[in-house]
């Protein structure tokens, strides 16, 4: 965990997915590319840690392990974490439809929030509003998401999906190490805006 100054706020980043998680990865390109969503998951998680440990935030990355770690650890892990001052968990992601098999039309970016989390909504609309600022792709909003990983942690909890690796043309950015990059520094802007604001985001 990073030992920082400024902060007011533990960023639990999580990273989702492993290695062995079965499927999670693109169409085969016939240059022999392919996406796996482990990696872009844990490169992006990676450099926001990197990112925030520079500006002197907290941050702790939840799975720093390869393989797959189920659901009810991490979401343990996060909820140990609790006490140690105000938390807020960011499970970071890229999208999918279909198949896996072959390309789709759904392509942009969405940011779900914990339901019934007022916290997490705000939360939501500031890395939301980052991601399209940084990256120009569509903005298919805040919703509220059932999913156990923001669900269950005490605290307040969003889950980002940057892009479809479905998508044939956003298939191309997300391989690209500069536009991982850029990705994870628009999250980390969202995390900036959020300890400039103080104290509202800490109830869940």
């Amino acid at each position: 965990m990073t030992n920082a100054t400024n902060g007011k706020i533990l960023w639990l980043l999580d990273n989702g997915h492993g290695i062995d998680t079965p499927g999670k990865r693109s169409p085969r390109l016939t240059d022999g590319r392919q996406f796996f969503e482990y990696r872009f998951n844990r490169e992006v998680v990676s450099t926001m840690h990197e990112l925030l440990e520079h500006k002197e935030f907290r941050s702790l990355q939840l799975v720093p392990e390869e393989v797959d770690v189920k659901l009810a650890a991490r979401v343990k892990r996060a909820n140990a974490c609790r006490g140690l001052q105000p938390c807020v968990l960011v499970s970071v992601h890229s999208n999918a439809y279909g198949d896996g098999n072959r390309f789709t039309v759904p392509r942009g970016i969405v940011s779900f929030y914990k339901k019934d989390s007022e916290a997490g909504k705000k939360i939501a609309e500031v890395f939301q509003e980052n991601l399209i600022q940084v990256t120009g792709w569509r903005d298919r909003g805040i919703r509220r998401g059932n999913f156990k990983i923001i669900r269950e942690p005490g605290m307040p909890a969003i889950l980002t999906e940057s892009g479809f690796y479905t998508n044939r043309e956003q298939l191309e950015y997300l391989l690209d190490s500069d536009w991982r990059e850029r990705i994870a520094e628009a999250h980390v802007e969202a995390i900036t805006e959020i300890e400039a604001m103080g104290h509202e985001f800490f109830q869940s």
